[in-house]
């Protein structure tokens, strides 16, 4: 299928996704840089603003987003670099420098929107740079699968212990359209149905971004694919109150560290998922929205 063919297929697969959860793209621009987002138009409700995870985007939020569309202003964001957001090739991304552009891009956002308060949730790594991102005036946190704690090594760990390029693991960088497949069984308990054309316009774009990519990656994380901070500090001095989300068998950050976390962070609530791998927000999307209204109010 021609690749302008594939492409017209996904944006339109994706637009009705977006259509279903009530949200719309709008874009805003910060040192020069066009950063996408996606926005609920319940502005009169709590705000709740989404951060996606390492080689992810703002998308793979929206199955969640499905079920609160009634319940918040949702704000969901593409770091820089990510989805829609410009790619930045001068720009380093390590999470530090990241959670200080997310900070410039949240506060110009308050100020357009007129917002007093919002809570910040974090995917993997966002979570990692939700929780640098501490200048803001956070209410409440929501760390799902998240980075940051060192406790006991994955399968997928070890595996990269194995190789001399971790750039060239199928599950980070996947190539072929088997790559994908195996990727989406370690990344979700149930894999989601993807046809054919979904694959193919997702592989080519990655395919077109590879060496920005793993710049990306390499300034996030080592050679053994942990990251390159350890946040147990920063998580003993959280005063928020904390949502910790994990999928039991989350074979990329495993749950001995969402353990950790709640032991670390004193006013934590911690819920463990069953059948659930790295992504809460696909594998249990409803159930994931309930713990938030619960947490959120």
């Amino acid at each position: 299928m021609p690749k302008q063919l594939n492409k017209w297929l996904y944006e339109k697969t994706r637009n009705i996704l977006r259509w279903q959860a009530k949200v719309t793209r709008k874009c805003i621009e910060v040192d020069g840089y066009n950063i996408a987002y996606l926005e609920s138009k319940n502005k009169h409700k709590k705000t709740l603003i989404l951060i996606h995870g390492l080689n992810d985007e703002k998308d793979t939020w929206l199955m969640m987003a499905s079920a609160l569309k009634d319940k918040y202003h949702l704000i969901l964001i593409d770091l820089l670099g990510s989805g829609e957001s410009d790619m930045a090739m001068d720009f380093e991304y390590t999470l530090h420098n990241q959670a200080d552009f997310l900070e410039k891009v949240i506060t110009k956002m308050m100020k357009e929107k007129a917002i007093d308060s919002f809570s910040l949730a974090g995917h993997s790594m966002g979570g990692l740079v939700v929780l640098l991102a501490d200048r803001l005036p956070i209410e409440k946190f929501i760390l799902i699968d998240t980075m940051g704690v060192h406790v006991k090594l994955t399968p997928l760990e070890i595996e990269a212990q194995k190789v001399d390029d971790i750039s060239q693991l199928p599950f980070l960088n996947p190539i072929t359209k088997k790559d994908f497949k195996e990727a989406m069984k370690m990344s979700m308990y149930k894999p989601l149905y993807m046809p054919n054309f979904m694959i193919e316009h997702i592989l080519a774009n990655k395919a077109s971004r590879l060496e920005f990519e793993i710049k990306k990656l390499f300034d996030v994380i080592d050679e053994n694919i942990r990251p390159r901070e350890n946040l147990e500090k920063e998580l003993s001095q959280i005063q928020q109150q904390t949502l910790i989300v994990w999928g039991k068998e989350d074979l990329g950050i495993d749950v001995a560290s969402a353990y950790k976390m709640h032991e670390l962070i004193e006013n934590s609530t911690f819920k463990v998922y069953e059948k659930c791998r790295h992504y809460p927000q696909i594998d249990k999307p409803k159930e994931l929205a309930a713990d938030i209204v619960a947490f959120l109010g």
